[in-house]
């Protein structure tokens, strides 16, 4: 059995709803010098806690607090040292559906507990409409008026405005054409501005504002350079007025 084998096993056990004594002992003599990976330790966590995730049933969504001792005597996988991604918030398969507390000891993961449902997840939504797609793959780069290597970027970098979950209500004014250049300074912004709490100043760029509404601490995206960069410049030399 390989790895890709196991992990495949693993989830196909979990979603035939395998009795939990059968699944543990399986995981534990069979698995157990296989690399899992953050989504079966993520159906792993969720099968062993006695969750089973009911998006219209929010009570169904909590569990209890686990060590990770307790995890690693199931799988040494659930030991991570990278900042235990399988149960990172948002970002992996069980913070697409679940806040989750991860209490620490000297910078370290200690637990992991499900702490209610994680309606706000907006990666979880993170698709786009073909015919938004399509039409904004034909115009270039919002900032640098290329062409090449184009991705379709969500302006909000912040991930919490719901307005654009379904695709049946996306609106094209939700995403622009940025190059992956662009694109990749924008996210790494973006996450310094979740992390900080502080918008980007475009004064930084040489723009005489930083914001063309709010300031700083304003915790929306709109008026900030790169929720919109071709707005923001409009906004911004509207009185300007070219010298002879």
């Amino acid at each position: 059995m390989t790895s890709a084998e196991a992990n495949k096993k693993i989830q196909d056990m979990i979603r035939q709803k395998t009795d939990l004594d059968d699944l543990i002992r399986f995981v534990k003599g069979n698995c157990q010098s296989f690399n899992l990976t953050p989504q079966t330790l993520g159906m792993l966590f969720e099968a062993y806690a006695g969750v089973e995730y009911d998006e219209s049933d929010p009570t169904s969504c909590f569990s209890r607090e686990i060590s990770v001792a307790e995890l690693k005597n199931i799988h040494p996988s659930f030991e991570s040292t990278n900042g235990c991604q399988w149960a990172r918030s948002d970002g992996c398969y069980l913070g697409k559906r679940y806040k989750i507390k991860r209490p620490k000891q000297g910078g370290k993961v200690v637990a992991v507990q499900l702490d209610g449902p994680n309606h706000n997840s907006v990666k979880k939504h993170r698709g786009i409409r073909s015919d938004i797609k399509a039409a904004l793959s034909r115009m270039p780069c919002a900032i640098l008026d290329v062409r090449s290597v184009m991705e379709i970027d969500h302006k909000n970098g912040r991930y919490d405005d719901l307005s654009n979950l379904s695709m049946e209500s996306q609106k094209i004014d939700d995403f622009q054409p940025l190059s992956k250049a662009a694109n990749d300074a924008k996210r790494q912004h973006c996450k310094e501005c979740v992390r900080t709490g502080k918008r980007y100043d475009a004064r930084r760029l040489g723009y005489k504002e930083g914001f063309v509404v709010g300031d700083e601490n304003t915790t929306v995206c709109h008026g900030c350079y790169w929720f919109d960069p071709k707005r923001f410049n409009q906004l911004i030399s509207k009185d300007f007025i070219k010298q002879k």
